[in-house]
């Protein structure tokens, strides 16, 4: 511990008292603006990078936050006599207000539709700048003097110091935040909206948060960006600047501060590089045999030891080779060629892919008479080449790299506590818990929950089985609040539970697993138990920003190994969620749920897809959590299970209670059996 401590620490440390022992040492106006002008983007790009980073959404907004930034500092100082810190103060201000009031309609949306908003807002912010003459001066521009700072005058140098030394206070304030509680709801956003609303984060506002923090450093940014060039111009900060910091985020890699200050150098240098012909073709030829010699060397590495290989000569058509085998990974269809192909083809593509970009640069640089004309198509053939061949930028490459050459050991673990501190025993008294009266749930004219009257008491298992098409898995949807009932009443103990909302459902005390999974895939297995930890995140945002939290950290590490000692996890507990096996990402999926300390725990088809050893697992996990005095509502096709664990059971068919009663009960019962084998059988 003491030693990644060392080297993390020591390696910040070395780059800032580097960065601020240049302008005592050099003498160079040129290379003092340039690392000005780094120190600038380096803190923009952070924003930057919490929305296209953590949050996974393209935001072609950035650049519209800097120019505002930028111009609310310049007419701060210009027509209200501000102080620079009061301008910088107001510009940072401005871009959370105008961020946060873009996130709310932006953020409902995904993918290229966000992408399109954000771009939209972009243009409409340059061409407002640009005609609003009386204010901005338009596009013959606007002149900003600097300020004093406390009565002091900046020089270039003291200039460049104030910006490091924002720059310092900014990465340590988002290593602090993206490291606690709000970095993983930030994540697991990315990954599974649905599940984060079903584990009580808050899709919306964290997102409205994530994007507004964003927001801010971009204006922020822009206020240093006025005082520094102490002249602007609408024209600057359109399309072509977000591509460039877009390429900077990637490029430098993201979900990393290191690679937002990394990928701020390749903004400040792009310029210069397009401008001289000769550094741009040292540049392509250098990374096309960089792409070349990676791609050849992962080609072979993967090539040699097939996806095949790791099955070890297992019978796939055989009935142990379940999809919950750790052999496989989900995914991926059960079959060998299947497998073979999809891998070979998608190792080939990015081992080639970027060696062809590369390759056009380097034909651009030789027949190219001003490779700055160019330079659209150069930015996305940059951009197309480091998304295929280095999808974790080269910070992340660097990163994993550097970990296996000092063999620098991952963050010491807190100490599993007692599971009677994170699942106490509930009382079980046996009252209704859950009670559903005449609940419809109408789709156009599909009548998929029609009049369901139900109670489920405390303290029991409730089986809830039917025929495919049923209505199982949509009348708790509807429980859980991903649906909005079309009439009827939802009572948890006693009181009205909110509709449509699973949010507000979760805050009740209603979890659940999923009948497909939704975990969140880039998360390890601690942290995604740890992001749905309920009752101990309650720090306020300045005290996480400081790193006052590290307590409440520690605690809900203690109580999320417990959980996932419980399911059997904890050896695997630093393991990506994706690279669990089928069997593992279920049991990891109720141990996310137990983390909610909930008071109805609703399992949708836990058994689907495991092979028979998880099964008996499975069975075991659910009778610890039932021991704890948690009622279950369990949703199963295996009747085995059903029949093992249920104190009681509810049949569905066609949207309708069929039958109702102990599981021994109910496979006798007539309409039962017609409803599983059709009435001709039922009648022989």
């Amino acid at each position: 511990m003491l030693k990644r401590l060392i080297l993390i620490l020591g390696a910040e440390a070395l780059l800032l008292l580097a960065l601020a022992a240049i302008p005592m040492s050099v003498n160079n106006s040129f290379l003092l603006g340039l690392l000005t002008l780094l120190t600038i983007y380096a803190i923009l790009l952070i924003g930057l990078d919490i929305t296209v980073g953590y949050l996974g959404q393209v935001n072609l907004a950035q650049a519209a936050f800097l120019g505002l930034g930028a111009y609310t500092a310049a007419l701060a100082v210009t027509r209200f006599g501000c102080s620079m810190p009061t301008a910088l103060i107001a510009a940072t201000a401005v871009g959370c207000l105008f961020g946060g009031a873009l996130s709310f309609p932006a953020l409902r949306l995904e993918g290229p539709q966000f992408a399109l908003s954000t771009l939209s807002f972009m243009a409409l912010t340059t061409t407002v700048l640009n005609e609003w003459e009386s204010l901005t001066g338009g596009a013959q521009g606007l002149q900003v003097p600097r300020p004093p700072l406390f009565g002091a005058m900046l020089g270039p140098k003291g200039f460049y110091w104030l910006c490091l030394a924002l720059l310092v206070f900014v990465w340590i304030a988002m290593r602090n935040l993206l490291s606690s509680q709000w970095g993983r709801a930030f994540e697991a956003l990315r990954d599974s909206p649905i599940a984060t609303d079903a584990m009580g984060i808050g899709t919306l506002r964290n997102k409205a948060a994530a994007f507004t923090l964003g927001s801010g450093l971009g204006g922020l940014a822009g206020g240093l960006y006025a005082f520094n060039f102490q002249y602007l111009q609408p024209q600057v900060f359109v399309y072509d600047l977000m591509v460039i910091l877009l390429l900077g985020v990637v490029l430098g890699g993201r979900k990393s501060l290191w690679g937002a200050f990394v990928g701020a150098a390749i903004v400040v240098l792009l310029p210069n590089l397009l401008s001289n012909r000769l550094l741009f073709q040292i540049f392509s030829g250098v990374g096309f045999l960089l792409a070349l010699t990676a791609g050849v060397r992962g080609l072979s590495r993967k090539t040699t030891r097939p996806f095949h290989t790791r099955l070890q000569s297992k019978d796939l058509s055989s009935p142990s080779a379940s999809i919950g085998d750790p052999a496989l990974k989900p995914g991926f269809p059960i079959t060998p060629s299947g497998m073979t192909n999809n891998l070979l083809i998608a190792n080939w593509f990015q081992a080639v892919a970027p060696v062809v970009a590369m390759g056009m640069l380097v034909a651009g640089g030789i027949f190219t008479t001003n490779t700055e004309d160019w330079r659209k198509a150069i930015f996305a053939l940059m951009l197309f080449a480091v998304m295929v061949g280095l999808p974790e930028g080269l910070m992340g490459f660097a990163s994993g790299f550097l970990t296996r050459l000092f063999h620098i050991p991952p963050p010491e673990l807190p100490e599993a506590v007692p599971l009677d501190s994170v699942l106490a025993k509930k009382e079980t008294t046996g009252r209704p818990l859950l009670e559903l009266v005449d609940l419809k749930q109408y789709f156009g004219g599909v009548k998929a929950v029609d009049g369901v009257t139900l109670t489920v008491r405390s303290g029991s298992i409730h089986g809830l089985i039917g025929p495919n098409g049923s209505g199982k898995s949509t009348l708790v949807n509807v429980i859980s609040g991903l649906y909005t009932p079309t009439s009827g009443e939802i009572m948890l103990n006693g009181k009205p539970l909110p509709k449509g909302s699973l949010f507000k459902v979760a805050v009740r005390g209603v979890s659940r697993t999923f009948q497909n999974l939704q975990l969140f895939s880039e998360l390890s297995a601690l942290d995604n138990v740890m992001v749905a930890m309920k009752g101990i995140y309650r720090s306020t945002l300045p005290l996480v920003l400081l790193g006052l939290t590290r307590g409440n950290e520690r605690r809900a590490g203690g109580d999320s190994l417990a959980l996932l000692e419980m399911v059997g996890l904890k050896d695997e507990c630093r393991t990506p969620a994706k690279d669990l096996p089928y069997g593992a990402q279920r049991f990891l999926e109720i141990a996310r749920a137990l983390a909610r300390r909930p008071d109805l725990l609703i399992l949708d088809e836990p058994a689907a897809g495991l092979a028979q050893p998880d099964v008996n697992r499975l069975l075991e996990i659910i009778r610890q959590v039932h021991n704890r005095g948690i009622t279950i509502i369990l949703i199963e096709h295996h009747m085995d299970v059903v029949s093992e664990l249920c104190d009681r059971v509810t049949v569905l068919d066609y949207g309708k209670i069929i039958a109702e009663g102990k599981p021994d009960e109910v496979k006798r019962h007539p309409r039962v059996i017609e409803a599983y084998l059709g009435g001709a059988n039922a009648d022989s």
